[in-house]
């Protein structure tokens, strides 16, 4: 197996798990603060898209489509300045959010499918700082996106057990 197929099927993996803890939440949960203060799970949703698009843009070079950020609500919502934060004003159906994260996560892994074994070790530069520049292999960009899912769907996780959602279809 290749290398790029192996990172292919970790970041299909961890996706799905992500999606099947998701899974029957209601709208209205995924919109709610599950905790005072805390940013709602569908906006953790759309971060991971958020973070596919920012990553696919740096590996690549080409650019997602504005329908397709402003759908994932692309610096809008998790983590922005007060001045940016534009998050929906209602809440949105659940098959929204996946279709969105979902679509994202398709044109990075269509991007990975066609890079040999090799491309994996070049390195593009990245603004750490407004004067300091990193170079970062894009193996190490593809296992930040697999390692970040990892780390979100552990936080979204907690805060649905936190907050007492129950799925629907769970006893109560």
């Amino acid at each position: 197996m290749k290398n790029t197929e192996l990172l292919i099927y970790m970041l299909r993996d961890i996706r799905e798990v992500t999606l099947q803890g998701v899974n029957g939440l209601s709208k209205e949960q995924l919109f709610a603060e599950p905790l005072p203060g805390e940013f709602p799970i569908g906006a953790y949703l759309m971060h991971l898209g958020e973070c596919d698009i920012g990553w696919y843009e740096s590996l690549s070079g080409n650019k997602i489509p504005d329908e397709l950020k402003n759908r994932c609500y692309y610096s809008a919502w998790f983590d922005v300045p007060a001045e940016d934060f534009n998050p929906p004003k209602s809440p949105i159906e659940p098959s929204e959010y996946i279709a969105a994260i979902t679509e994202v996560r398709e044109i990075v892994l269509d991007y990975i499918s066609k890079m040999a074994d090799e491309d994996l070790e070049i390195t593009i530069k990245r603004k750490r700082s407004a004067t300091v520049e990193v170079d970062i292999p894009k193996k190490w960009i593809i296992y930040h996106l697999i390692e970040h899912e990892a780390h979100t769907r552990g936080q979204m996780f907690m805060l649905i057990r936190m907050a007492g959602f129950k799925k629907k279809g769970e006893n109560n």
